[in-house]
C-alpha cells in the first residue's frame, strides 16, 4: 500500500492483507474498501437540485400581473428535466434498490409538475367570479376590521375581491409547498448523512 497514490474520487477506507499457506502454495488475500469522496457530487448535483426545489415554492410569491409566474414554474420544471440525465449518469445502475437521492429528485420533479398545474389553475380561475367554496375558505383571512366598531358582521361584509382571494391562495400555496419542500429535504438529507 506504500505504492498507492491518492485518488480524487475515492479514498482507502480500510485495507487488510491475509496470508494463507496450504501445503506449498501461499495465497495472499488483499481486501481494500474504498469510500467515495462526496464533495464533488454535493456541489455539482445535490446543492443545485435542493436550491431548485426550494425556488419552486417562491413561484407563488410572484405577482400574477407580471406574467412571469407560469414561465418561472415551467423553467424550474425544465431545469429538473435537465438534471435528470446528469444524475442518472452519475449514479450506479441498479434495479434492486433505488437511490435515496434519485427518489428525492423524482419527488422534487413531481412537486414541480404540481406547482405548474396549480399556478396555471390559479391564473385560469381569475376569468370567472370566485367560487363560493374559495370565498368561504379564504373568509377568515380576508375579514375586514373596523377600528371603531371591531369586526364587521358577516351580513355587512362586502364580497371579497379576486385580488384579495388570489393573494391569500398564493400565500397558502407558498406555505404548503415550502413546508413540504423543507420537510422532504430535511428527511432525505438526514437519511443520507447517517
Amino acid at each position: 500500500m506504500d505504492q498507492f497514490e491518492e485518488n480524487s474520487e475515492f479514498e482507502v477506507y480500510t485495507e487488510r492483507i491475509t496470508e494463507t499457506v496450504c501445503n506449498t502454495i501461499t495465497r495472499l488475500f488483499i481486501t481494500v474498501n474504498l469510500k467515495r469522496r462526496p464533495l464533488f457530487y454535493i456541489f455539482t448535483i445535490m446543492f443545485p437540485v435542493v436550491l431548485l426545489h426550494f425556488l419552486n415554492s417562491f413561484v407563488f410569491l410572484l405577482p400574477s400581473q407580471s406574467g412571469e409566474k407560469t414561465s418561472m414554474a415551467v423553467s424550474i420544471l425544465l431545469s429538473f428535466q435537465l438534471f435528470l440525465p446528469i444524475i442518472r449518469d452519475s449514479l450506479p445502475e441498479n434495479s434492486l434498490t433505488v437511490s435515496l437521492f434519485s427518489l428525492y429528485v423524482s419527488l422534487a420533479n413531481f412537486t414541480s409538475v404540481v406547482i405548474v398545474i396549480v399556478s396555471i389553475f390559479l391564473l385560469k380561475m381569475k376569468e370567472k367570479p370566485p367560487p363560493k367554496w374559495i370565498v368561504r375558505m379564504c373568509k377568515k383571512a380576508l375579514h375586514n376590521v373596523d377600528v371603531g366598531n371591531g369586526n364587521l358582521e358577516d351580513a355587512e361584509q362586502p364580497k371579497p375581491k379576486w385580488e384579495d382571494i388570489e393573494t391569500e391562495l398564493n400565500r397558502t400555496c407558498f406555505a404548503c409547498f415550502f413546508v413540504f419542500s423543507s420537510g422532504l429535504t430535511a428527511v432525505v438529507l438526514g437519511m443520507l448523512t447517517r
